[in-house]
């Protein structure tokens, strides 16, 4: 009889419900198999913890700071007095990080927490007759189907950041490193074998066909910087076939926040192949709010929940209001003035319509009276602009020491609480309304299929085809009448090496795809953006963890300098 650990989630993602109380608690049962499955919710709740654990892997803590934080678009500073954490923030900026990283070994230990979950649930499962449950055969393939795509999308974490990882497919297993060929095999073959297993269409918050091709996409499209060996040509077959509907019928939302905005009532977008879906008081993106949000926002936004007021956009401008003149960085003053999506945010309606991807400049007081908007009362700072007005400013320095602190100029340690415009794509939406934490957290959208392919045929010298590809997502964000201004197609010299990094970063800014993007156009290591420069040695790649070398004595040392 085997024994194991179930972490039971409490969770509700569209999918099944539990009564619950403290919502941030893991709770830990040794249990047996026998006596844990005793009915087909017992099996649901199996695979769909796994699901729980893949959003906390994806969307929390050190996957989202090794993807964003260590690229040219969004940072932590130091504000005063808080936010340094003993320099891992600033390391984490300055490409210095170490073997004894805390945030390197997360991206180590999580996606592994991951893959054993996994295992263990697929243990099970190949064990259990189904039909005593009165599930069928198809069921239990589509179950085991969907835990290996997960395992392989745990893996795509680990083949990232490190390359030479274990392939552990058994819950007993402790092994020495693949190399990086073996594990995109690996991962290429198990995807390829469960396609035909899943459904297509299969709604919010698990995989179907569409979602496993999307990974496939992923993984060809990186298989240069990753294996060595180009498979672009994989790549635009597979996703054309995605465009194609051969996995599932999908589309791009002509709303520009619908697919952050699935789940508003009742609302799905047609655009995610692949999304979280997020209920207050049962399964919250917690972290990904409070890591961005100052204290006071809870006052504009209409909540009660008090922000971390740990991150915001790189700056675009100097201590003087000038703007950097790097090809990277400066976020949103990358975006054309012209583009809807650069506006301040603002809920604009009783039903939790709103507009902009920014908080910047003046805060103000949620209208409570009117439901939605501001009022005309200024919020105030706590820290450097206690009892002042909370301005927030496209810039990183301390400006309340007046030329004292402008003489220590702009860098990631000379921080305020006003530092930095804050992305709010994921909307904050009044609590008021019973919207606050009801949208979804897309992990694969069509766009990303279009940009795939896009890139696909860009590398391959056709700028025409890449430019409609692209141009079908953009035209969302532009006015009519303004189109023809922005239109690659239509001004196809504008579509540069350049300007496709800078692109990439407009659409995906704040989705956990920076890095990596930066990674293959060759930006990462060699680029500079605002107080960062270019090191000649290569940080494409995370050293091996200290503490997971001590951990399996298998494991070596993979990664050079380290």
């Amino acid at each position: 009889m085997k024994k194991f650990k179930y972490i039971i989630v409490l969770f509700v993602m569209g999918l099944i419900s539990f009564s619950c109380t403290d919502l941030d608690e893991e709770i830990f049962s040794e249990i047996t198999t026998d006596n844990y499955y005793q009915n087909s919710n017992n099996i649901y709740a199996a695979l769909v913890n796994n699901y729980a654990k893949a959003f906390s892997t994806g969307w929390s803590d050190a996957r989202y700071f090794l993807q964003e934080v260590t690229a040219d678009q969004l940072m932590i500073p130091t504000r005063g007095k808080h936010g340094y954490n003993g320099g891992e923030y600033v390391r984490l900026h300055e490409h210095k990080w170490t073997v004894e990283e805390n945030f390197v070994y997360n991206g180590w230990a999580a996606p592994f927490q991951g893959i054993a979950l996994c295992n263990n649930t697929l243990s099970d499962f190949e064990n259990l007759d189904f039909s005593t449950f009165k599930l069928t055969e198809e069921t239990k393939n589509e179950y085991i189907a969907e835990l290996r795509a997960l395992r392989v999308w745990n893996y795509m974490f680990l083949i990232d950041f490190f390359r030479h990882v274990p392939i552990v497919t058994d819950i007993e297993e402790v092994k020495a490193q693949s190399t990086p060929l073996e594990v995109f095999n690996f991962m290429e073959s198990e995807l390829l074998a469960i396609l035909p297993d899943l459904p297509k269409n299969r709604g919010v918050s698990r995989f179907d066909q569409a979602g496993v091709a999307s990974i496939l996409v992923r993984l060809y499209l990186n298989a240069e910087k990753w294996i060595g060996i180009s498979k672009y040509d994989e790549c635009e077959q597979m996703a054309q076939a995605i465009l194609d509907g051969k996995y599932g019928e999908y589309s791009i939302d002509p709303d520009y926040r619908g697919p952050f905005r699935s789940g508003i009532n009742g609302y799905r977008s047609k655009e995610n192949i692949m999304e979280f879906a997020i209920k207050k008081n049962y399964f919250e993106a917690s972290w990904l709010y409070n890591m961005w949000m100052h204290y006071q926002d809870r006052y504009s936004l209409d909540n009660d929940w008090q922000g971390w007021n740990g991150g915001n956009l790189a700056p675009s401008r100097d201590l003087y209001g000038n703007l950097y003149q790097d090809k990277l960085g400066m976020p949103f003053e990358k975006f054309p003035d012209g583009d809807i999506r650069k506006k301040a945010f603002r809920v604009i309606s009783n039903d939790g319509d709103y507009e902009g991807f920014f908080l910047m400049g003046t805060q103000y007081k949620f209208d409570y009276e009117k439901g939605y908007g501001f009022t005309d009362e200024v919020i105030t700072g706590t820290e450097e602009y206690n009892g002042k007005p909370l301005v927030y400013v496209d810039q990183v320095g301390r400006f309340s020491e007046g030329e004292t602190g402008l003489a220590k100029g702009s860098h990631v340690i000379y921080g305020e609480e006003n530092t930095g415009y804050r992305l709010i794509k994921f909307p904050w939406l009044p609590q008021s309304k019973d919207l606050f934490q009801m949208n979804s957290i897309p992990e694969i959208r069509l766009a990303e299929i279009y940009y795939s392919l896009a890139e696909c045929k860009y590398r391959s010298g056709d700028k025409i085809g890449a430019a409609r590809l692209l141009d079908v997502v953009r035209k969302r964000y532009y006015k009519a009448e303004d189109w023809s201004k922005f239109s690659y197609e239509s001004n196809i010299s504008k579509l540069t090496d350049d300007e496709f990094v800078d692109e990439l970063g407009r659409e995906f800014i704040g989705e956990r795809h920076r890095r990596i993007d930066l990674i293959r156009w060759n930006r990462f290591s060699e680029g500079a953006w605002w107080d960062k420069t270019p090191d000649a040695t290569n940080q494409d790649v995370f050293p091996i963890p200290y503490r997971a070398l001590n951990a399996n004595p298998l494991l070596k040392q993979t990664t050079a300098g380290f």
